[in-house]
């Protein structure tokens, strides 16, 4: 077992019913949710020093009186959204909208303290193996069940039954459900005991992006089956869904038995719904909010940023957290993709810095490697990681008539959100003498090609801010067999595999980093894959939405928003 730091909370630092913000701060620098945001106005450009009352508890951050009532009317920059089951969600602008869905038992506040959801307290014992939550009696689920501490032990079992990608990787440490890794003491009070500690865990119980253990409901999973419960689920938080038409449209109203209170102890959500429409067309996005159709937009283009920073009633808010982009090569499909020197040519072909300010227009910083600046315990100098990916066309043009892929033809596959950058990556190879085709798809086909039938030449994917730096590697780089839920293209290495599994062991942060960094720099020389860029989260939203909270993490709650109308 690692031995513990000073940087190792206690049991009792760990205990609830809160986690105060040093303590916290320990965790997400585990976990990884640490981040810097920042705030663009009408006029463009100045800092948001938001004193964090912002209201995800429902605290008003606004200078007027709190309305109620209205719809918000949303633009999602998507043409499609698979699942809101949440475990099964691999989609970041997904866990978006379940984020408003459901609920897990603990919750993340504006100021990074941790709080309870669905537990009132908690308590770590014997170093994290084993951790005791005591949960509200006043909780239902939206078709009027009541919630009890069965539905948490329903919902690990199920997932682990049906090997739900965010439990496994998540919390995979967790002793079998039915020999005592969740113990149901009584209606109201649950057990999870552990094999080895998770210094993240409270990060995982987390609602969003957390998604390990956010709660289902038994009744409705089994009486719709898998597919409906994906689309219409049910679940515990201040949003019902109403409808959802597949590539259209999401409605969410208001669930009127809903827990949650601001703290004057009126009722959340102070939303009648929210009306979601699926937009896949950038311009037609950023029209609609210029227009007044929409109120918010969840993501906002990069090309079209410069629309919105000059109109003083839109607001644009920004962060850039724990993320990377790359363009994946099917090392499945063999030769020559699953030629090191041919990803080598690849990759020196592409010129970051270019691509950053053509494809992302300055809202990206050009990657040197998987981890960003954020968290600042993992960060270090780009100096100081192998400069093998560096751009230089002319080796590249040796490596690609050494490996062969110069005379092969490919494709790089994307949708309508990513295909701006594909096309600057498919200019810059083809600079250098490649034959590359930019295959064009809806969402709908993206998502089914690249994630269930690994279907693709190569496509520029990567993550959303996660909770845990392990979170932007484990998925995507375990052996596809044993914890590569993400390796869609099956790549292999060893002794990443090896490392992965020895961080998630280690509770030292210092040595935890050396070994992340161990991790990165085999993944850059390897060409696991081509990292590219890291993006910044930009929302935006019109001034008559108030009190909306913007939390790194790529969270876009609407519990405490309400409408200035």
């Amino acid at each position: 077992m690692s031995k513990r730091s000073a940087d190792t909370p206690t049991d009792a630092e760990r205990s609830g019913p809160t986690v105060d913000r040093r303590t916290s701060m320990k965790i997400l620098a585990a976990a990884g949710l640490t981040g810097a945001a920042g705030c663009l106005g009408g006029g463009g450009g100045s800092e948001d020093d938001s004193d964090g009352s912002d209201g995800s508890d429902g605290s008003d951050g606004s200078d007027g009186d709190v309305q109620t009532g209205g719809r918000l009317r949303a633009g999602w920059f998507t043409g499609d959204v698979q699942t809101l089951d949440p475990p099964f969600v691999g989609v970041g602008q997904h866990f978006q909208i379940h984020d408003n869905i459901f609920s897990g038992l603990v919750q993340l506040e504006p100021d990074l303290s941790f709080t309870g959801d669905l537990a009132t307290d908690w308590e770590s014992e014997d170093g994290g193996l084993s951790y005791t939550f005591e949960l509200r009696d006043d909780v239902t689920f939206h078709n009027g069940d009541e919630f009890t501490a069965e539905d948490v032990r329903y919902t690990l079992q199920r997932n682990f039954e049906e090997e739900a990608p965010q439990t496994m990787s998540r919390l995979s440490d967790l002793k079998p459900v039915d020999e005592d890794g969740v113990e149901v003491v009584d209606d109201y009070t649950v057990t999870l005991n552990f094999e080895e500690p998770v210094s993240a865990l409270l990060a995982h119980l987390t609602g969003g992006p957390g998604r390990a253990a956010s709660i289902i409901n038994q009744t409705a999973y089994e009486e719709m089956g898998a597919d409906d419960y994906a689309l219409e689920p049910v679940g515990t938080g201040p949003f019902e869904v109403v409808e959802h038409s597949p590539g259209s449209n999401i409605t969410l109203d208001a669930f009127d038995d809903y827990y949650g209170e601001d703290e004057d102890g009126n009722a959340l959500p102070y939303l009648d719904g929210v009306d979601i429409e699926l937009i896949s067309d950038p311009s037609t996005l950023v029209n609609g909010l210029r227009g007044g159709d929409l109120d918010m937009i969840n993501l906002v283009p990069h090309e079209n940023v410069e629309e919105l920073e000059g109109i003083d009633d839109i607001e644009i808010e920004s962060t850039l957290g724990n993320t990377w982009n790359g363009l994946h090569l099917n090392v499945s499909r063999g030769e020559p993709y699953n030629n090191r020197e041919a990803r080598l040519g690849i990759a020196k072909a592409i010129d970051n810095e270019a691509l950053a300010q053509r494809a992302y227009f300055g809202y990206a910083e050009p990657a040197t490697g998987v981890f960003t600046d954020v968290p600042a315990w993992i960060s270090r100098d780009a100096d100081e990681k192998p400069d093998d990916q560096a751009y230089d066309p002319e080796r590249a043009e040796e490596l690609l008539e050494e490996s062969g892929m110069m005379d092969h033809s490919f494709s790089l596959m994307s949708d309508s959100e990513g295909l701006r950058a594909t096309r600057v990556v498919r200019d810059q190879l083809r600079d250098v003498g490649l034959d590359v085709e930019v295959d064009q798809v809806t969402t709908s086909t993206f998502w089914e090609r690249y994630q269930e039938e690994a279907d693709f030449d190569g496509v520029i994917s990567g993550t959303v801010d996660k909770p845990d730096p392990e979170e932007t590697v484990w998925n995507y780089y375990r052996l596809p067999d044993d914890g590569g839920v993400w390796n869609y293209e099956e790549y292999e290495n060893e002794t990443v595999h090896d490392l992965l599994e020895e961080q998630r062991r280690e509770t030292d942060e210092e040595a935890r980093a050396e070994i992340l960094h161990e991790i990165e720099d085999e993944l850059i020389t390897d060409i696991a894959d081509v990292y590219l860029v890291h993006i910044e989260d930009l929302t935006s939203y019109s001034s008559a939405v108030q009190n909306f909270t913007f939390i790194p993490s790529f969270l876009r709650n609407f519990s405490g928003v309400w409408l200035d109308e």
